[in-house]
This record gives C-alpha cells, sequence and structure tokens, in this order.
C-alpha cells in the first residue's frame, strides 16, 4: 500500500462548506492506513483544538494547518471590484513556532483584512513564515490561476517570491477531481516542478468524508449561496470527489507521478511534536499601595465584603472564607478573582444590571463576599468544592451575565483597563437544530412549503428517550 497522507483538508469549521465531523474523519483515516492528517479550514482554526485532542486520542499525527485567503493587493485594500479579491494558499505549521506564526496570521486575517473573507497578504506572510510549510492550494490559488487566466511567466513570477521566503517548503499542489482544468494545470505545475527543483505533492480537496457524503454536501453548500437544487451558479463547483480517498485511489490519480504522494510524507516527517497547550496568561491587576500582592489584597476585599454581608462574622463564616481563600491563593487564582470583581462592581457603578451568579460559582463565598455573586452559598449549604478543587486543578469559571444595554460598556472598560492585546471574545458555533434543518433543506430541493411543515412538525420538542 503506497504511503499517503492528506494535507488539505477542510472539517465542518470551514462554515456552511465542510462537512467533515473531526472525529469521524480521524476515524476514517485510521480505518484507510494512514497515521497522520492535517486539518486545513477556511481562513480560520476554529476546530484546531478539538482535531489535536483527537486525533491524538486515536493515534493519528495531527497536521495544524489553515486554507488562507491571501489579498491580491494589500490586506488593507478594501475596495469593491470585479472577481474575487484573494487568492487561496494552504498553510501548514511544521513546529511550535509555526503554530504561533499561523495563529498570529489567521488573527490578522480577521482583525486586519477582513473583507467578505478573512484576508492575508505576502507583506504579513513574509512577516510571520518561520516554522510555516507551504503549499499552492487548488485552483484558486495564486499560481493556478496565473496558468489559467495570466501566463506561465506571472506563475513563475509567483514560484521565485515563494521560493525566496519559504525555500524547501514550498510545494506545488497537484490535484485530481476529474475536470479538464486540473489537468491542464497539472501539466504545467509539473513542468514548472521541474524547472525550479520544487517538489510536487498530491492532495485531493477533502470536504466530506465518504463518497456517497456528496449530495449532503451539495445540499449545505446551496444552503450557504441561496442556491436551489436547480441552480447552476459558479461557485457550486463540487464535483463529487471531494471526500477522504484512500492511498489506492490517490496513486490511481496520480500513476504517473508517484512521488506527489511520497512527497506528502517528507513534508509528514517536517511536522515535529510539539504542544499547543500553555500556562493561563491572566493579566496583571493593579495592586493598590499598601498591601502585599493579590492574595492579601484579595482578603482584605473579602472580608470587608463579609463585614458589611453578615451581622457578625462567626468562626464558621471565617473558617470558611479562610479555606476558600487558602485554595484560591495555592491555585494560583487570585488575580482571576481579582479582575472579575473588578469589571463586576464597576458595571454596577455604570447602572449595567448585573445577574445573581449561576453554575458552580455560586458556591463561592469568597466571590459572594468580593461582590461577584448575589447569592450567599454559607445561607444556603452550597460546595464550594464544585467551584474549585485542589485534587482537580482548572480554571474558574464563572459565568457573568450583564443587560444587552449595558453589555458594551463593560467590554469597554475592560479593554481599556487590561489592554485591547489581553482581552478576547470567545466564540460560540450555532448549529441547526432539527426542525430548522428540514426547513432549508426543504428548500433547497423545492419541497412544497406544506410538506416541509408537515415534516417538521414530526419532529418532536424534546428527543424521545427509551
Amino acid at each position: 500500500m503506497p504511503e499517503f497522507t492528506h494535507l488539505h483538508v477542510h472539517t465542518q469549521y470551514s462554515i456552511l462548506d465542510g462537512a467533515a465531523n473531526i472525529s469521524l474523519l480521524l476515524q476514517k483515516a485510521r480505518e484507510l492506513g494512514m497515521n497522520s492528517l492535517a486539518i486545513t479550514d477556511h481562513g480560520n482554526m476554529y476546530g484546531v483544538l478539538k482535531f489535536f485532542n483527537e486525533a491524538k486520542r486515536q493515534g493519528i499525527k495531527p497536521i495544524i494547518g489553515c486554507e488562507a485567503y491571501i489579498a491580491k493587493e494589500s490586506r488593507t485594500k478594501k475596495e469593491k471590484t470585479r472577481g474575487k479579491q484573494y487568492y487561496h494558499l494552504i498553510l501548514l505549521a511544521k513546529n511550535k513556532t509555526g503554530y504561533h506564526n499561523l495563529a498570529k496570521l489567521t488573527s490578522l486575517g480577521y482583525l486586519e483584512g477582513f473583507y467578505y473573507r478573512p484576508r492575508i497578504d505576502k507583506e504579513i506572510l513574509e512577516k510571520y513564515s518561520e516554522g510555516l510549510i507551504v503549499s499552492t492550494a487548488c485552483l484558486g490559488g495564486e499560481i493556478p490561476q496565473a496558468i489559467l487566466n495570466q501566463s506561465e511567466d506571472k506563475a513563475q513570477e509567483a514560484i521565485d517570491w515563494f521560493k525566496s521566503v519559504f525555500k524547501d517548503d514550498f510545494y506545488l499542489e497537484l490535484q485530481n477531481h476529474g475536470t479538464q482544468e486540473q489537468k491542464s494545470v497539472n501539466e504545467v505545475l509539473r513542468r514548472l516542478a521541474e524547472k525550479n527543483e520544487v517538489k510536487v505533492i498530491a492532495t485531493n480537496d477533502v470536504h466530506y468524508i465518504n463518497k456517497e457524503d456528496f449530495n449532503a454536501h451539495d445540499i449545505l453548500v446551496r444552503l450557504n449561496t441561496g442556491a436551489d437544487i436547480n441552480d447552476t451558479k459558479d461557485d457550486l463547483h463540487y464535483t463529487g470527489q471531494e471526500y477522504l480517498k484512500s492511498p489506492e485511489e490517490m496513486l490511481e490519480l496520480f500513476p504517473e507521478v508517484p512521488e506527489a504522494l511520497d512527497n506528502t510524507q517528507e513534508i509528514v516527517s517536517k511536522v515535529e511534536e510539539y504542544d499547543i497547550y500553555n500556562p493561563i496568561l491572566l493579566p496583571k491587576f493593579p495592586i493598590p499601595d499598601g498591601f502585599d500582592g493579590e492574595n492579601e489584597y484579595l482578603r482584605h476585599l473579602t472580608y470587608e465584603g463579609a463585614k458589611t454581608l453578615y451581622p457578625e462574622i462567626t468562626d464558621d463564616i471565617r473558617e470558611r472564607l479562610d479555606f476558600e481563600l487558602k485554595v484560591v491563593g495555592e491555585m494560583g487564582f487570585p488575580g482571576y478573582f481579582l479582575i472579575v470583581q473588578d469589571f463586576i462592581n464597576k458595571a454596577r457603578e455604570m447602572d449595567v444590571i448585573v445577574g445573581p451568579g449561576r453554575g458552580s460559582a455560586a458556591g463561592s463565598a469568597v466571590a459572594f463576599c468580593t461582590g461577584i455573586t448575589s447569592i450567599d452559598p454559607i445561607k444556603y449549604n452550597l460546595l464550594f468544592e464544585r467551584f474549585l478543587n485542589p485534587e482537580r486543578v482548572s480554571m474558574p469559571d464563572i459565568d457573568v451575565d450583564f443587560d444587552d444595554a449595558g453589555r458594551d460598556k463593560v467590554l469597554k472598560y475592560v479593554v481599556d483597563k487590561y489592554g485591547k492585546e489581553k482581552v478576547a471574545q470567545i466564540v460560540t458555533f450555532g448549529t441547526m437544530a432539527a426542525k430548522l434543518a428540514i426547513r432549508d433543506v426543504a428548500r433547497v430541493l423545492k419541497l412544497p412549503l406544506p410538506d416541509a411543515d408537515r415534516l417538521a412538525k414530526m419532529v418532536p420538542e424534546r428527543p424521545v428517550l427509551h
């Protein structure tokens, strides 16, 4: 069996364009005899953590990457012109430096280059090129586009630039989904590869796992583009070959260039084993003069709050507070409590409505005394250990609710005080519930509305448990 690794792979985190569940994708790769696999979602790294953990669990070497959008000019140029304003490019991290640079590039794509897509450009790609392996992507890549629409000279110019920046970590990518355009481009790519002493790799533009998943993926893409089943828009360009093919199937596609499969293993061997986890980095809370560090100041705030909340600080209350403060200190989280109480109490000063607290944080008397929560855990016999347990070290999770109108004021306060480079918002991914999915699919399939409604209403409001 030939050795081969898929290095151009989209998961469900290529939103509404990828239909590959990460766990099932890795399982399929293992069944096909592959011991490594890449993740290269469109313009983002949303699925990387899940992919990394699941790959490790299944005994597969994870190769972390991204199919980046490269602005044709500057990432800061955001003017509507004819045609797409970007090319595609595969970026793979070969070590931890490359992983950090990949994260930097994808972030800058959203923060500085977003225009329909999160775009980077060659300026920042060169700046953050260390530790990255690059391949030319699909027909949407700069070099394939030059071959199709401009000239080999233009393709050569691009090759010269990539070789100058990435040296031997630059590869020309061959794909074969059965289209004439790909066959024509592949012929030129192979000729240019030989001329420039650049290696070629074989890839399949994986968007779903099994061949029979094509129809479901097709519907997903039509949902994204607003097309129905009869539409033949230019952007509905999938052929039914974009699944996770076996090494044998890939060799059948490239019998004349078996080295294109071998070179995927060269890339795998270049990718080092590294951990993507880092220690928790919290902003530094400014401690007022007269206090010796975060532990002492947190103790001060806790007991000052207790004086106002309890008629008397009994031995039981003191014992509970001292125990919690000891655990918080030993686990290294006093700064976290200070930051959270800071913006919550500031929110109240700004007349922003703050929720009383929910989840396990309501079991903390320190949280109650510092104003983080409004529920007395001692009165209601709530367990602190559900929130923080020294035998299971994990970052405390304090859920906070603000009213919609005042939420932005709180965010601005946090950013202004601690610095925008130290504050991030966490994405939430919405998924289609069963009823909505049925109605959306029915629209694509042009099913009459009464039939779609009847089918949707057959789905129970809650799953039936047997």
